[in-house]
């Protein structure tokens, strides 16, 4: 990557070539609190230093300095930050923003923009710059599923992502901006439209009030600028940049749970019934879990109700014999208003300025008339306490997976113990304690989690919203106007568009798979997008069913899925128009898999040109033959003919 500054060398303007693309008029604005007063600025980001490879620039006022250096590496340009507090006051930051006034691809006037979404279960999909991202009226909503600090505005052409965003051209240049090491703040990136031909960028790092001592220095996370002429390439030398120190496990592990079938109704008997069926029938899975259901209270994990009157030794205890691991879901940095947590001890909670407790959401499935509320990990009495619960699950009751939700929950702003880390530092600290006291061997799987503070602590992670035994919610999303209602359509919207993610930063997990074909509103179109899906991607798969209801073609499907889950596990995924769809509905994974999908409420004649990665992988020569044998399937010399697709239909090609 060539970087070349403009001609006024006082004021910033980055030209990269190779591709083409110009970056002007940077400012840096900057918020903080010091003694009962507010400072607000923005203003340009001057130039201070110019080397070949590097620019320096220094900008700030007398409170606080802000260093800003440009650096040009081999496959991106790198920016690093250094914050200073000048004072001998202490000064609480919220935001540093750097704004890009102007940034232009050469020759193009017509942009995408791919949003990430801040945590597992926020919406992620591509944008053209005509569109408006929509948000949910009820605060709630917003809480529960995305970060409230960064709501979209609602406008045409306005779009906020969370840790990295791309944009592309109509030229097939593409740029992705995203967050670097060591993940200590959040990162926003967010877009706008400003003339025909050019966009307004802004990079956002989140301290959230984060209390920075006096004469004291603060490196803020590293930002990557990356571009390229493919989309996959340059999503996947971002996540090369960013892998964790840690080892990502080698193997995708498969399992059952409780929860989309029995959900907080689960009782003993339930998990006993599941585990004698799986028992008569020889077979075994890697993790059998139990979901949410077996709490007194949530907050109150070691409190068990009336539904399992033997407590959970005996039954962890069989799992391992039937040479299984007993896995068990916790949200771990939340509890409701009616655990005895919250009542004993209020002050382990995150507060707001009227020193109220910090509401995390709402659930009717455990309190239809109360709000469940933010634990503070920075408190020692908490650490002590949520230490405590895992030493008893996994050493005692010997639970090998831990499932934490909700975690997100430690990341609102709030009053904390300690506001000497930022709310990401937060949640990392609590990803640490559990981490320390679990061991390595301990599988922890993060679910409704920002993604950024979960590198190097989780080994797996959901990416996506919860599925459900019907494709679609429309009176969530319409009504409610929610844009991540949770429904199998969204699911899979992000099993395909954070496919690269998967073995760079941890195990994707896609969520359950649902085999039955009672009690649910899945069409078996439905039902096999879920699963074609999840084995493109080759990611972690569980089964979630009352194995009662599965036939003896559902076992044997079982066996089939496992082994092409494993298949594609060893490969690559690449959805092939991740920047074009809203949904990719082509994706090609190395291992010699290529999946279609038809996401239209309506049969559509699907051709697929043969271009771009398409025309290198599948040659006139090549066949294409379908998995689940239904059908023939044509290729030509310029594009493959699938005939007609049902409504949700798929299908699942091997390459020969």
């Amino acid at each position: 990557m060539e970087l070349v500054v403009g001609k006024n060398k006082k004021e910033l303007k980055i030209q990269l070539k190779k591709p083409d693309i110009l970056f002007d008029s940077w400012k840096i604005g900057y918020n903080y609190h010091i003694n009962d007063s507010k400072v607000n600025k923005i203003q340009p980001l001057p130039i201070t230093a110019l080397g070949k490879k590097k620019i320096t620039c220094i900008s700030g006022d007398s409170n606080i300095r802000i260093t800003v250096v440009f650096s040009d590496e081999p496959d991106s340009l790198l920016i690093k930050y250094t914050i200073d507090n000048l004072t001998d006051s202490n000064i609480e930051l919220e935001k540093i923003t750097t704004t890009i006034s102007h940034l232009s691809f050469a020759k193009s006037d017509n942009y995408q923009f791919f949003k990430n979404g801040y945590q597992s279960w926020s919406l992620t999909r591509v944008y053209s710059f005509d569109e408006k991202e929509m948000v949910s009226w009820l605060r709630c909503m917003n809480i529960l599923q995305d970060n409230p600090r960064n709501l979209p505005s609602g406008e045409a052409g306005c779009f906020n992502s969370t840790m990295f965003a791309a944009i592309s051209s109509s030229n097939d240049t593409y740029c992705c901006i995203g967050q670097g090491k060591p993940f200590n703040q959040y990162v926003y990136i967010n877009a706008k439209k400003s003339l025909p031909d050019t966009i307004a960028l802004d990079i956002i790092h989140d301290f959230c009030n984060m209390v920075v001592n006096p004469s004291a220095k603060l490196r803020t996370d590293l930002i990557y600028i990356i571009t390229g002429k493919n989309a996959n390439e340059v999503f996947e030398r971002y996540c090369n940049n960013i892998k964790p120190s840690i080892s990502i496990r080698k193997k995708v592990p498969r399992g059952w749970c409780s929860w989309y079938y029995y959900y907080t109704k689960v009782s003993e008997k339930n998990i006993y019934d599941n585990l004698e069926l799986l028992m008569s029938k020889g077979k075994r899975f890697d993790i059998f879990l139990l979901d949410d259901g077996y709490q007194t209270a949530v907050g109150d994990w070691l409190s068990f109700n009336n539904k399992f009157p033997g407590g959970l030794s005996a039954f962890s205890r069989k799992i391992r014999t039937m040479g299984m691991v007993p896995g068990i879901w916790l949200a771990p940095f939340i509890a409701s208003k009616k655990s005895l947590l919250f009542q004993e001890h209020p002050d382990w909670f995150l507060h707001d300025e009227h020193d109220e407790p910090i509401q995390a959401g709402w659930n009717p499935n455990w309190d239809i008339f109360n709000y469940f509320y933010a634990c503070d990990t920075t408190h020692p009495k908490f650490q002590d306490y949520v230490k405590g619960v895992i030493n008893t699950f996994v050493h005692e009751l010997g639970f090998g997976y831990l499932k934490l939700d909700f975690v997100y929950a430690a990341s609102l702003c709030g009053k904390a113990y300690d506001m000497n880390i930022s709310s990401a530092q937060r949640l990392k600290l609590g990803y640490s304690l559990i981490r320390d006291v679990a061991g390595e061997k301990v599988f922890i799987l993060g679910c409704g989690s920002p993604l950024s503070p979960a590198i190097g602590y989780v080994d797996g992670m959901r990416i996506g919203p919860d599925v459900a035994p019907y494709w679609m919610a429309p009176y969530r999303y319409y009504i409610t106007r929610d844009p991540h209602a949770l429904c199998t359509k969204f699911a899979i919207r992000s099993i395909l568009t954070r496919a690269q993610l998967h073995k760079n930063l941890w195990l994707n997990d896609p969520d359950c798979i649902m085999l039955r074909q009672k009690e649910t509103k899945l069409t078996i179109e439905e039902r096999m997008s879920l699963i074609n899906a999840v084995i493109i991607t080759g990611g972690m798969y569980f089964i979630s069913d009352d194995l009662a209801l599965l036939n003896n073609k559902d076992w044997k499907l079982i066996d089939i899925i496992d082994e092409l889950v494993q298949t594609c596990h060893a490969g690559k995924t690449y959805p092939v128009d991740i920047m074009e769809s809203k949904i990719p509905e082509i994706v090609y994974n190395t291992s010699g898999y290529i999946a279609f999908f038809n996401f239209a409420d309506r049969p559509r004649k699907k051709i697929v040109q043969l271009k771009g990665l398409l025309k290198k992988v599948i040659l006139p020569a090549n066949r294409l033959v379908d998995i689940w044998g239904n059908r023939d399937i044509y290729v030509y010399s310029d594009h493959i003919d699938l005939g007609e697709l049902k409504p949700h239909e798929s299908l699942l090609c091997k390459i020969m």
